[in-house]
């Protein structure tokens, strides 16, 4: 039992307290953003920490564009001028009051959507937030987007970012959605645009050398998504681990999926396995043992509808599966 504690309390570090890649190294000049060099056309790598990013800024005639990732300090939360902010978070500052974050602009090429890592990682999450033209976009609409709800409020309208883990150039099965706006909802009071920062969890994506992302907006055009294609992050946290370490394996079951009341866990191992439910924020529910090829009910009737995720121990590896009731 002191083994396996011993065990548990590395992989919590590698988790939680290993490595948090944070912008506020990162050089800034007098503008208080980086998005690229001016004028000139290049494809610029940059690192913080476990993980590293890339920029791409291409020149027209029109001005320059830019793609994949910058960073930035400014605390605007007003303007909507795409040439001066939109490297500008909602919340005008970073997460955990912190002075730099890192902004995402959609690129057409998914080569620079994607965060790197030098090697395999665990990685836990990161807190997300809206830029400030995305949120008043949403909020108010603009030349090309629509105000989120519509005229009377009712739309169901959505922002979502989707992340997927990758290994050895090979995508995870699981995918971690998480909704930057969300007016689904039949009761309008429960309409959201986030305008603070908010953990996005992965850890059921286990061990990854790298993420990609996709946005998904229900506000789509002749020409794509009409939702301005920002989001901003900081603080992410993540450890490199040895894949022997955390696994994603099939040694127990769990249905149905979504959960009701009560969630079956199958072990269809010779071995104890140790089952722990845990929510987003990786705090501890419920915990039991089952035993060697025992299906165990576990009653979830005092959870609130949402995420969760059951942590497999078997004494040797740890193993996340995410389920929804």
């Amino acid at each position: 039992m002191k083994k396996l504690t011993t065990f548990f309390a590395a992989v919590i570090l590698a988790f939680t307290a290993n490595a948090q890649v944070t912008f506020e190294t990162l050089p800034l000049d007098s503008t208080h953003y980086w998005k690229g060099n001016a004028g000139v056309a290049a494809t610029t790598p940059f690192s913080s920490g476990v993980a590293s990013f890339t920029n791409r800024n291409d020149t027209s005639s029109f001005g320059d564009y830019w793609g994949g990732w910058g960073y930035s300090s400014k605390q605007d939360t007003i303007s909507i001028d795409y040439t001066t902010n939109d490297l500008s978070a909602i919340t005008g500052i970073g997460h955990n009051n912190s002075n730099v974050y890192g902004v995402a602009y959609m690129s057409f090429n998914p080569e620079y959507n994607h965060i790197r890592f030098g090697q395999n990682c665990a990685v836990a999450g990161f807190y997300i937030t809206n830029t400030t033209i995305a949120y008043r976009s949403m909020q108010n609409g603009d030349f090309a987007a629509k105000k989120f709800g519509g005229v009377t409020g009712n739309d169901p309208d959505f922002f979502r970012i989707d992340v997927t883990g990758w290994i050895g150039g090979n995508p995870i099965a699981d995918t971690v959605q998480f909704y930057l706006a969300d007016f689904r909802d039949t009761n309008n009071a429960n309409d959201y645009i986030v305008n603070d920062w908010r953990w996005v969890n992965t850890i059921s994506l286990g061990v990854v050398d790298s993420l990609t992302y996709n946005l998904v907006s229900s506000d789509y055009g002749s020409f794509g998504m009409n939702t301005p294609a920002y989001f901003c992050i900081d603080d992410l946290e993540a450890g490199p681990v040895g894949t022997q370490n955390i696994v994603r394996n099939n040694d127990m079951s769990i249905y149905p999926i979504p959960a009701n009341d009560f969630i079956t866990l199958e072990n269809k191992t010779a071995k104890i396995l140790k089952a722990a439910i845990m929510n987003v924020n990786g705090q501890l529910l419920i915990s039991t043992s089952v035993a060697n090829y025992e299906r165990k009910q576990m009653n979830l009737q005092h959870l609130a509808k949402g995420t969760y995720f059951v942590q497999i121990i078997d004494g040797e590896t740890i193993s996340y599966k995410k389920f929804t009731k």
